[in-house]
């Protein structure tokens, strides 16, 4: 579990000072190049729970083939909203949509897909770091190069968090790579519960990155934090993470529980209004 420095006085002097010095450097870098400056990175909280996880969800999905993708495929659907935290949450969701598209091998379906990772991405102001990853996913899906698209859409989540660090706008980077983790965990938690075995289920005791996800929850600015929509995920992520930390293993009904919890929280990225009414622009 992830453990935060407590705040003290001498602590709090010494990140002042390091944060002048960092600014110094950035100060020097073309905006571009945030991205790759690890002192950056760190200062962002960005690690390797972001970005590669990614990766790392797909290689642990293909450890549950077969994928139930009848019951999982879903059509993307415009988002016509102000809300760049709907955009970021659900672009990343859109991330395990393109996996499912891959292993059934369908070009509709990217065509789609591609089209809705634009929009998301003009809704967080970086499209044009999207475009050409969009024409690419379509032309490897036209050439039935599989392998080579599930690449490409793990780079697109890269292009688009370094846009977003560039951007300073770490907020959005968790959020986009948390809507790919909740998706993911939806198909795990659908493979395991249509095929269950007590190997299979253990993968989905995934606490470091469930509490990395808190962690970070717990961070974001008190306004977006207390919007209905991130409550809403702070309290069902809290609820697994209690459920996913009790010693007894984990049935097959508890597998469905997962699945479930994970689906109403990939259906709340595509609502046009969150719970209890619309959350403020961020």
């Amino acid at each position: 579990m992830l453990i935060g420095l407590p705040r003290l006085p001498f602590v709090n002097l010494v990140f002042v000072v390091t944060s002048f010095a960092v600014a110094g450097t950035l100060k020097a870098q073309d905006a571009g190049d945030l991205h790759e400056d690890s002192h950056f990175r760190e200062e962002q909280g960005v690690n390797e729970y972001t970005t590669p996880s990614i990766e790392e969800l797909f290689e642990m999905l293909d450890s549950l083939k077969p994928i139930p993708n009848q019951q999982l495929t879903r059509t993307p659907q415009p988002l016509r909203l102000d809300n760049r935290v709907k955009y970021a949450l659900s672009f990343g969701a859109l991330i395990g949509d393109g996996f499912l598209a891959a292993e059934e091998e369908d070009t509709k379906a990217i065509e789609l897909l591609g089209r809705e990772l634009l929009r998301r991405a003009k809704g967080l102001g970086v499209q044009q770091r999207v475009n050409s990853h969009s024409k690419q996913l379509l032309e490897l899906a036209k050439r039935s190069d599989w392998t080579a698209l599930r690449r490409e859409l793990i780079k697109t989540q890269k292009d688009v968090e370094d846009a977003m660090l560039d951007l300073r706008d770490e907020e959005m980077a968790h959020l986009l790579s948390l809507g790919g983790w909740i998706r993911g965990l939806e198909i795990a938690a659908a493979s395991v519960a249509a095929d269950w075995t007590p190997d299979r289920v253990a993968k989905l005791r995934q606490m470091d990155l469930l509490e990395y996800f808190l962690q970070r929850l717990d961070t974001l600015s008190p306004p977006l934090k207390s919007t209905p929509l991130i409550s809403r995920i702070i309290d069902a992520l809290k609820e697994l993470h209690e459920k996913l930390a009790s010693k007894e293993p984990l049935s097959k009904e508890d597998a469905s529980g997962i699945r479930d919890t994970a689906h109403d929280l990939v259906a709340l990225f595509d609502q046009q209004n969150t719970p209890s009414g619309v959350a403020p622009r961020y």
